[in-house]
Protein backbone atom coordinates (compact mmCIF):
# COMPACT_ATOMS: atom_id res chain seq x y z
CA UNK A 1 0.00 0.00 0.00
CA UNK A 2 1.06 3.60 -0.71
CA UNK A 3 -0.29 6.55 0.71
CA UNK A 4 0.24 9.71 -0.01
CA UNK A 5 -0.08 13.06 1.96
CA UNK A 6 -3.03 14.36 -0.27
CA UNK A 7 -6.11 13.18 -2.03
CA UNK A 8 -3.72 12.16 -5.29
CA UNK A 9 -3.81 8.79 -5.83
CA UNK A 10 -0.59 6.45 -5.23
CA UNK A 11 1.30 5.55 -8.18
CA UNK A 12 2.86 2.38 -8.37
CA UNK A 13 6.94 3.56 -7.83
CA UNK A 14 9.52 2.19 -9.88
CA UNK A 15 12.51 4.02 -7.92
CA UNK A 16 12.39 5.54 -4.78
CA UNK A 17 13.96 8.71 -2.65
CA UNK A 18 14.13 9.63 0.89
CA UNK A 19 11.86 12.72 0.69
CA UNK A 20 13.94 15.30 3.64
CA UNK A 21 17.52 14.84 4.27
CA UNK A 22 19.26 11.63 2.74
CA UNK A 23 22.29 11.98 4.65
CA UNK A 24 20.26 11.42 7.81
CA UNK A 25 17.74 9.24 6.13
CA UNK A 26 20.87 6.48 5.53
CA UNK A 27 22.18 6.48 9.59
CA UNK A 28 18.42 6.43 10.77
CA UNK A 29 16.86 3.79 8.27
CA UNK A 30 17.98 0.58 7.36
CA UNK A 31 15.83 -0.86 4.58
CA UNK A 32 13.04 1.26 3.85
CA UNK A 33 10.48 -0.16 1.78
CA UNK A 34 7.00 0.62 0.58
CA UNK A 35 4.12 0.08 3.31
CA UNK A 36 1.96 -2.74 1.01
CA UNK A 37 -1.54 -4.05 1.80
CA UNK A 38 -0.61 -7.62 0.58
CA UNK A 39 3.07 -8.48 2.55
CA UNK A 40 2.14 -5.94 5.28
CA UNK A 41 -1.34 -6.67 6.34
CA UNK A 42 -0.33 -8.88 9.17
CA UNK A 43 2.05 -6.65 10.52
CA UNK A 44 2.32 -4.78 13.55
CA UNK A 45 4.17 -1.53 14.95
CA UNK A 46 5.33 -0.91 18.45
CA UNK A 47 5.72 2.81 19.67
CA UNK A 48 9.74 3.83 19.90
CA UNK A 49 11.05 4.29 23.24
CA UNK A 50 14.77 2.68 22.68
CA UNK A 51 16.47 5.43 20.01
CA UNK A 52 19.95 3.44 20.03
CA UNK A 53 19.03 3.19 16.60
CA UNK A 54 19.66 6.66 16.57
CA UNK A 55 23.16 6.94 18.42
CA UNK A 56 24.84 7.36 15.24
CA UNK A 57 23.28 10.76 14.51
CA UNK A 58 25.45 13.96 15.29
CA UNK A 59 23.01 16.50 13.43
CA UNK A 60 19.05 15.87 12.68
CA UNK A 61 17.06 18.01 10.62
CA UNK A 62 14.74 20.09 11.92
CA UNK A 63 12.04 22.43 9.93
CA UNK A 64 11.67 26.49 10.77
CA UNK A 65 8.42 25.85 12.91
CA UNK A 66 10.35 23.64 15.65
CA UNK A 67 13.50 26.23 15.70
CA UNK A 68 11.58 27.53 19.07
CA UNK A 69 11.33 24.27 20.76
CA UNK A 70 14.87 23.20 19.36
CA UNK A 71 16.52 26.11 20.03
CA UNK A 72 16.04 25.38 23.77
CA UNK A 73 17.85 22.29 24.22
CA UNK A 74 19.88 22.18 20.85
CA UNK A 75 22.45 24.34 19.02
CA UNK A 76 20.81 24.80 15.51
CA UNK A 77 22.80 25.68 12.32
CA UNK A 78 23.15 25.38 8.67
CA UNK A 79 24.51 22.34 6.44
CA UNK A 80 25.21 23.15 2.66
CA UNK A 81 22.80 19.95 0.45
CA UNK A 82 24.06 21.42 -2.82
CA UNK A 83 22.50 23.66 -5.53
CA UNK A 84 18.86 24.10 -6.76
CA UNK A 85 17.77 24.48 -10.65
CA UNK A 86 18.77 28.18 -10.65
CA UNK A 87 22.68 27.81 -9.53
CA UNK A 88 22.05 29.12 -6.12
CA UNK A 89 24.12 27.30 -2.89
CA UNK A 90 20.97 25.07 -0.97
CA UNK A 91 21.21 24.88 2.76
CA UNK A 92 19.25 22.96 5.10
CA UNK A 93 18.67 23.72 9.37
CA UNK A 94 19.79 20.93 11.76
CA UNK A 95 20.10 20.37 15.36
CA UNK A 96 23.59 19.39 16.28
CA UNK A 97 23.24 16.11 18.41
CA UNK A 98 27.02 15.92 18.88
CA UNK A 99 30.57 17.67 18.27
CA UNK A 100 31.84 14.43 16.30
CA UNK A 101 31.16 12.32 13.62
CA UNK A 102 28.40 9.79 14.30
CA UNK A 103 28.46 10.55 18.02
CA UNK A 104 24.89 11.22 19.37
CA UNK A 105 24.71 12.89 23.06
CA UNK A 106 21.67 13.09 23.53
CA UNK A 107 21.27 8.42 23.71
CA UNK A 108 21.63 7.60 26.98
CA UNK A 109 23.04 4.10 27.60
CA UNK A 110 19.88 2.62 28.25
CA UNK A 111 18.50 3.80 24.81
CA UNK A 112 16.27 6.78 26.40
CA UNK A 113 16.52 10.14 25.16
CA UNK A 114 18.10 12.65 26.62
CA UNK A 115 15.95 15.93 26.39
CA UNK A 116 12.29 17.03 26.44
CA UNK A 117 11.92 17.90 22.96
CA UNK A 118 12.47 15.39 20.10
CA UNK A 119 12.79 16.17 16.73
CA UNK A 120 9.71 15.84 14.20
CA UNK A 121 12.21 14.09 11.76
CA UNK A 122 12.95 11.29 15.03
CA UNK A 123 9.40 11.60 15.72
CA UNK A 124 8.15 9.78 12.31
CA UNK A 125 10.27 6.98 12.75
CA UNK A 126 9.80 3.79 12.06
CA UNK A 127 8.37 5.47 8.61
CA UNK A 128 8.94 7.81 6.66
CA UNK A 129 7.78 9.10 2.88
CA UNK A 130 9.40 7.96 -0.25
CA UNK A 131 9.72 10.58 -3.13
CA UNK A 132 8.55 8.09 -6.01
CA UNK A 133 7.89 10.70 -8.66
CA UNK A 134 8.09 13.98 -9.22
CA UNK A 135 5.42 15.06 -7.30
CA UNK A 136 4.23 11.73 -5.57
CA UNK A 137 5.13 10.46 -1.79
CA UNK A 138 4.24 7.21 -0.54
CA UNK A 139 4.13 5.45 2.99
CA UNK A 140 7.26 3.58 3.95
CA UNK A 141 9.10 1.91 6.83
CA UNK A 142 12.05 0.87 8.38
CA UNK A 143 11.64 -3.12 8.01
CA UNK A 144 14.46 -3.80 9.76
CA UNK A 145 13.50 -2.18 13.03
CA UNK A 146 12.82 -4.72 15.95
CA UNK A 147 9.49 -3.24 16.26
CA UNK A 148 8.08 -3.80 13.24
CA UNK A 149 6.63 -7.40 13.49
CA UNK A 150 3.81 -9.72 13.24
CA UNK A 151 3.97 -10.21 17.00
CA UNK A 152 3.57 -7.20 18.87
CA UNK A 153 2.17 -3.92 19.04
CA UNK A 154 -0.47 -1.94 17.17
CA UNK A 155 -1.81 -3.72 13.66
CA UNK A 156 -0.50 -1.58 11.12
CA UNK A 157 -3.94 -2.36 8.60
CA UNK A 158 -7.49 -2.82 9.64
CA UNK A 159 -9.47 -6.01 9.09
CA UNK A 160 -10.51 -3.52 5.34
CA UNK A 161 -6.70 -3.10 4.79
CA UNK A 162 -6.61 0.55 5.50
CA UNK A 163 -4.75 2.54 8.08
CA UNK A 164 -5.19 1.13 11.36
CA UNK A 165 -5.13 4.26 14.41
CA UNK A 166 -1.51 4.68 15.34
CA UNK A 167 -0.76 4.54 11.02
CA UNK A 168 -3.32 7.50 10.49
CA UNK A 169 -1.56 9.64 13.51
CA UNK A 170 1.84 8.72 11.92
CA UNK A 171 0.85 9.64 8.64
CA UNK A 172 -0.54 13.15 9.80
CA UNK A 173 2.79 13.50 11.55
CA UNK A 174 4.20 12.56 8.02
CA UNK A 175 1.96 15.18 6.25
CA UNK A 176 2.65 17.90 8.61
CA UNK A 177 6.03 17.38 8.26
CA UNK A 178 6.38 17.64 4.73
CA UNK A 179 4.36 20.91 4.69
CA UNK A 180 7.02 22.35 7.26
CA UNK A 181 9.88 21.21 4.89
CA UNK A 182 8.41 23.13 2.34
CA UNK A 183 7.94 26.42 4.32
CA UNK A 184 11.79 25.66 5.57
CA UNK A 185 13.01 25.28 2.24
CA UNK A 186 11.24 29.14 1.12
CA UNK A 187 13.15 30.24 4.71
CA UNK A 188 16.55 28.56 3.93
CA UNK A 189 16.49 30.36 0.23
CA UNK A 190 15.69 33.67 1.24
CA UNK A 191 18.58 33.98 4.06
CA UNK A 192 20.61 32.98 0.70
CA UNK A 193 19.07 35.68 -1.34
CA UNK A 194 19.89 38.26 1.47
CA UNK A 195 23.25 37.08 1.51
CA UNK A 196 22.55 36.28 5.66
CA UNK A 197 25.06 32.94 5.81
CA UNK A 198 28.77 32.58 7.08
CA UNK A 199 30.32 29.48 6.89
CA UNK A 200 32.49 28.26 10.48
CA UNK A 201 32.46 26.00 12.93
CA UNK A 202 30.96 25.12 16.04
CA UNK A 203 32.97 25.34 19.06
CA UNK A 204 33.09 24.77 22.70
CA UNK A 205 35.55 23.95 25.60
CA UNK A 206 35.53 20.78 27.80
CA UNK A 207 36.09 21.01 31.48
CA UNK A 208 39.48 20.45 31.14
CA UNK A 209 39.93 23.70 28.86
CA UNK A 210 39.86 20.83 25.78
CA UNK A 211 38.73 22.40 22.61
CA UNK A 212 36.05 20.92 20.39
CA UNK A 213 35.03 21.94 17.15
CA UNK A 214 32.71 20.78 14.54
CA UNK A 215 33.25 22.12 10.97
CA UNK A 216 31.19 22.67 7.39
CA UNK A 217 28.27 24.58 9.00
CA UNK A 218 27.27 27.90 8.14
CA UNK A 219 25.05 30.07 10.47
CA UNK A 220 23.62 33.81 10.40
CA UNK A 221 25.38 36.58 10.41
CA UNK A 222 24.44 38.94 12.67
CA UNK A 223 26.58 42.01 10.96
CA UNK A 224 24.98 41.16 7.61
CA UNK A 225 21.73 41.21 9.75
CA UNK A 226 21.25 44.13 11.21
CA UNK A 227 22.90 46.13 7.89
CA UNK A 228 19.02 44.81 6.25
CA UNK A 229 17.28 47.91 5.21
CA UNK A 230 14.32 48.53 7.78
CA UNK A 231 12.07 47.98 5.13
CA UNK A 232 13.33 44.39 4.77
CA UNK A 233 13.40 44.19 8.37
CA UNK A 234 9.57 44.98 8.94
CA UNK A 235 8.95 42.40 5.76
CA UNK A 236 10.67 39.67 8.20
CA UNK A 237 8.90 40.00 11.35
CA UNK A 238 5.31 39.90 9.78
CA UNK A 239 6.16 37.12 8.00
CA UNK A 240 7.65 35.30 11.63
CA UNK A 241 11.41 35.25 9.31
CA UNK A 242 12.31 37.20 12.09
CA UNK A 243 11.55 35.32 15.08
CA UNK A 244 12.73 32.15 13.37
CA UNK A 245 16.18 33.69 13.11
CA UNK A 246 16.62 35.21 16.50
CA UNK A 247 15.60 31.30 17.94
CA UNK A 248 18.57 30.14 15.85
CA UNK A 249 20.91 33.17 17.19
CA UNK A 250 20.11 31.98 20.54
CA UNK A 251 20.30 28.13 20.39
CA UNK A 252 23.89 28.96 19.84
CA UNK A 253 24.33 29.18 23.38
CA UNK A 254 23.56 25.20 23.87
CA UNK A 255 27.17 24.31 21.80
CA UNK A 256 29.18 24.98 25.53
CA UNK A 257 25.64 22.14 26.69
CA UNK A 258 26.92 19.96 24.07
CA UNK A 259 30.50 20.15 25.34
CA UNK A 260 29.69 19.32 28.98
CA UNK A 261 27.56 16.68 27.94
CA UNK A 262 30.54 15.42 25.52
CA UNK A 263 32.51 15.80 29.11
CA UNK A 264 30.76 13.38 30.80
CA UNK A 265 30.86 10.76 28.04
CA UNK A 266 34.57 11.01 27.62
Amino acid sequence: MTTPPSSKPPKPATSAAAAGSPHHESLLYRELVLVDRQRHGQHRVLSVHDWSVARELSAVLVTAVEFPMVSREYAIAFVPTGRGDDGQPQVTPVALLGLRERENLFVRADGGWDARYLPAFLRRYPFAYLRTGQEQLSLAVDAAWSGFSTTEGEPLLDAEGQPGEQLRAVMQLLDHFEQSLQRTRVFCQKLVELDLLRGGSIQGQLADGTAVKAEGFFMIDEEKLRALPDDQVLEMHRNGMLGVIHAHLLSMAQVESLAERMAQRH
